[in-house]
């Protein structure tokens, strides 16, 4: 789930739709996939969470310390996705407190989704919101991918592991770029179809901050070949003083086209 989306249909949107907007909203990565998102949920709130066919027994084959695969995930995944919700949780308890003694927060709106469908497709769509003023929002996004082709060969992975992308924030609190109420699209298309993935595991954690300094002056560029954020200013590079974070989100998921009946299960947060 993934941490990809597509970003370029984000740009096409805004190109079509906006008079003097930013190039685009950042949702994922490129037109080949779409970060996810967040939306804001606290943490006495459940995690969303969707299943087709989450008992199956396929899977993909053992790749790392002939890990054991148990209904579609490695053993190491299966951790992975219990712990992810929970250090993400426990990290926005942290990021509550920071917000209560800086007087800045950052908080998502779901506008659609979290849904996940057949052959790893999935679908979020959240805007942002902040106490800041004129500044930028930073997302740090980390991505794993594992998937194997029909073949049982392994299938590169189309998401950057590890990237930042930022939005504009004005003095009224305004996030952009933007289509509507949505800043950010965390989207993947069909895996199957798009990489001939017929069955993997993705995850992606995030981290988000707010700054005062213009990323532009810090490396970051639009349309960055080395990220997928697209028309988001964006770079592989961490800067100095990004500060604390405000938010932690994830999203993650198994999906698995090999039997007669397609399987996709995951979750999702905050």
């Amino acid at each position: 789930m993934h941490a990809f989306a597509n970003k370029s249909r984000l740009v096409q949107k805004l190109a079509s739709s906006r008079s003097t907007t930013l190039d685009r909203t950042y949702i994922g990565q490129r037109h080949d996939i779409r970060s996810f998102l967040h939306t804001h949920r606290r943490i006495d709130n459940p995690v969303r969470t969707k299943s087709n066919g989450a008992g199956s027994t396929r899977g993909l084959s053992p790749e790392v310390d002939n890990d054991e695969i148990i209904r579609g995930r490695t053993t190491g995944e299966i951790i992975g996705d219990i712990g992810r919700p929970i250090g993400t949780a426990l990290g926005n308890v942290a990021a509550s407190t920071a917000s209560m003694l800086t007087g800045i927060s950052i908080t998502t709106t779901t506008n659609q989704g979290p849904t996940w469908n057949n052959h790893g497709a999935f679908v979020w769509h959240v805007g942002f919101n902040t106490t800041g003023r004129t500044g930028w929002i930073i997302q740090d996004i980390v991505n794993t991918w594992r998937a194997k082709d029909a073949r049982g060969n392994a299938v590169a992975s189309p998401v950057t592991p590890h990237f930042l992308e930022a939005w504009a924030v004005d003095n009224a609190g305004k996030v952009t770029p933007s289509i509507g109420t949505d800043n950010d699209y965390w989207d993947n298309p069909n895996l199957v179809t798009t990489y001939g993935a017929v069955e993997g595991h993705l995850a992606t954690r995030a981290k988000l901050y707010f700054t005062k300094t213009d990323p532009a002056t810090q490396g970051f560029i639009k349309n960055n070949p080395a990220t997928n954020a697209a028309g988001l200013l964006s770079s592989t590079t961490t800067p100095a003083n990004l500060g604390v974070v405000r938010l932690y989100r994830y999203a993650q998921s198994t999906w698995d086209s090999t039997g007669a009946a397609p399987i996709h299960f995951g979750s999702a947060g905050p």
